[in-house]
């Protein structure tokens, strides 16, 4: 099966990017897991209005003992579940258009014999990342504190390459799932500060960008185991 790991950083303008995780829960814990098929579960912290959840990436890992093939027609991007729809209003900034892309890592590992892409027993890849810039706001928020807001969906399916090559047909299918909840409504609130994961899970990049103005004032994978 798989497990994923979306990670989380500031950047800053020395370009230090030092790395935060959310902690893995038990699907059982908030029954909005299951009613999305979720196959391992995270808490995302909360979020209040006007926050962002952005830069996140998704490392592959194959950590069996057998080739994973990937075909890109079968996949689908992660996705923010909105959870109170008529409290809360998710928007993917500057737009939904182009939102993720395929890191030239994972390109590189095209199998024009299999039209697909292949991962060897042992290997990892970042094979799926958001733009820079681009990230999922919460522009309205009146759910009370603690209440459920979003959930971030990441699917991944893959199938296994015997050593005889043939290929599973077989799909290998995992939903990876980040729960997000409410801060305080309508206000802008601040997210807990991560908890490291265990090696196989997932955790948020969170974007702390300064920028430097004139005159010296200044303003602010799942990885996936196969």
């Amino acid at each position: 099966m798989s497990a994923r790991k979306i990670f989380i950083s500031f950047i800053l303008l020395t370009m230090v990017t030092p790395t935060f995780a959310y902690e893995a829960v038990e699907c059982s814990s908030d029954a909005v897991y299951a009613a999305n098929s979720c196959g391992q579960c995270f808490d995302g912290g909360s979020k209040g209005q006007w926050e962002y959840v952005w830069l996140l990436s998704d490392d592959w890992i194959n950590n069996t003992e057998t080739k994973k093939l990937l075909f890109k027609e079968q996949q689908e991007f992660p996705q923010m579940v909105n959870l109170a729809s008529d409290s809360v209003t998710w928007s993917q900034d500057p737009s939904n258009e182009d939102f993720w892309e395929y890191t030239p890592e994972f390109n590189n590992l095209f199998s024009a014999d299999e039209g697909g892409y292949i991962l060897d027993a042992g290997q990892t890849v970042t094979w799926l990342r958001s733009k820079v810039w681009y990230a999922y706001k919460i522009d309205k928020n009146t759910v009370p504190l603690d209440g459920n807001v979003g959930l971030l969906v990441f699917p991944i399916t893959v199938h296994s390459i015997g050593d005889d090559g043939d290929i599973a047909i077989d799909d290998e299918e995992l939903n990876e799932c980040v729960l997000y909840k409410s801060g305080e409504p309508g206000e802008v609130t601040t997210s807990p500060e991560p908890k490291k994961l265990p090696d196989t899970g997932p955790a948020e990049f969170m974007l702390l960008a300064l920028l430097a103005m004139i005159l010296g004032l200044g303003i602010l994978k799942v990885r996936a185991n196969s």
